[in-house]
């Protein structure tokens, strides 16, 4: 080999080694990431079921994901994020699906962000975690026991297929959002009219120690289906004083699909109205103390709960979990109890 090969051999390969450096460097923002949380649990049903084991996702469902974005330049940049749940127990995926939690590609600037495809409503993601302590997680704990938000008229567990959200950018502490799902189902019939559409919207205001939002969500149904235009409201509110945290929450349901109580449908009733209050007290530097009643009002259903988390690290804490609750069946006409009672591990990577 010449001299001029070996120098244009040498050039070559340092162009190689720069663009795979630089191409490096782009995917750097790309990111796995993950929760793993394992119990035990002692819980009793309604109709007196009891049972006893080791259960996944206690405090937060077991989860993995990659997440990451592209600068375009100009202050623009490409989102995208794919995270799918797990059952540590079994090793199985949940939602029957690989990336159910979600599954979303977006583009992001001053105007604010939007995102495309499955996705939660906003009374998912943005009011539990300002109403309670216990937000969406830890079991019957989360305030999805009476709120209307996973009833499923709003997609299965709160989450949407097929669908678009945008989020303004935060001005003085406001910050609004809207999206539309055009078929909650996994596959677009043509004609808007045979699927189900949901709008959700909210408006959330962060200042230092206080939060508060407002969510909205409103099925639009297959024409000359049997169910109705579910609709669903929560408003949230909550301030930090330091030696605790105070939580609250109201949600009103209307023209409700499914039934949020045994006996529910049989007494005529077709809304509900819920109500939560709660507290976060910690306990040290590394413990916190959670405590919530909730109650739906209509349909009777709700009661205490309680929790206890000690972080071991920055990603690994334990914690203990509790509830009592019960329900009204008009069936029988006599409420009846359930239970929990369950200690676990959570890791996050």
């Amino acid at each position: 080999m010449s001299k001029r090969q070996r120098g244009a051999v040498a050039g070559v390969l340092a162009m190689a080694c720069a663009w795979s450096g630089a191409a490096l460097a782009q995917q750097s923002n790309v990111q796995l990431y993950g929760l793993l949380d394992t119990g035990m649990l002692a819980e009793k049903r309604l109709d007196g079921g009891k049972r006893f084991g080791v259960v996944s996702g206690i405090s937060g469902q077991s989860r993995f994901g990659v997440r990451g974005s592209e600068d375009l330049g100009n202050g623009y940049s490409v989102t995208f994020q794919l995270e799918g749940g797990l059952l540590t127990t079994t090793g199985s995926s949940t939602q029957g699906r690989l990336f159910g939690r979600q599954a979303t590609l977006g583009l992001k600037g001053g105007f604010g962000e939007l995102k495309m495809g499955r996705q939660t409503v906003f009374g998912y993601s943005w009011t539990p975690f300002i109403a309670s302590p216990f937000g969406v997680a830890w079991s019957g704990n989360s305030i999805g026991s009476t709120f209307g938000y996973k009833s499923g008229d709003f997609g299965a567990d709160g989450r949407l297929s097929n669908a678009f959200t945008y989020q303004t950018p935060i001005v003085g502490g406001f910050e609004a959002g809207v999206g539309y799902s055009f078929s909650t189902a996994d596959e677009q019939s043509f004609g808007a009219s045979n699927n189900n559409r949901v709008l959700t919207a909210g408006l959330r205001y962060t200042n230092g120690p206080l939060k508060a939002a407002l969510t909205y969500e409103r099925l639009d149904p297959i024409k000359d289906s049997n169910k109705r235009k579910a609709q669903n409201y929560q408003f949230a509110l909550s301030y930090d004083f330091g030696m605790v945290r105070l939580f609250s929450g109201y949600n009103e349901q209307r023209n409700i699909n499914l039934n949020p109580a045994p006996g529910y449908v049989e007494t005529g009733r077709d809304k509900d109205r819920a109500f939560t209050v709660g507290a976060s007290i910690p306990t040290g530097k590394s413990g916190s103390i959670m405590l919530s009643y909730q109650r739906a009002m209509m349909s009777n259903n709700g009661g205490f709960a309680a929790g206890y988390r000690y972080q071991l690290s920055k990603r690994t804490n334990v914690y203990v979990m509790g509830n009592v609750y019960s329900v009204r069946n008009h069936f029988i006409d006599e409420n009846q109890h359930k239970h929990q009672f369950g200690v676990g591990l959570q890791h996050s990577f």
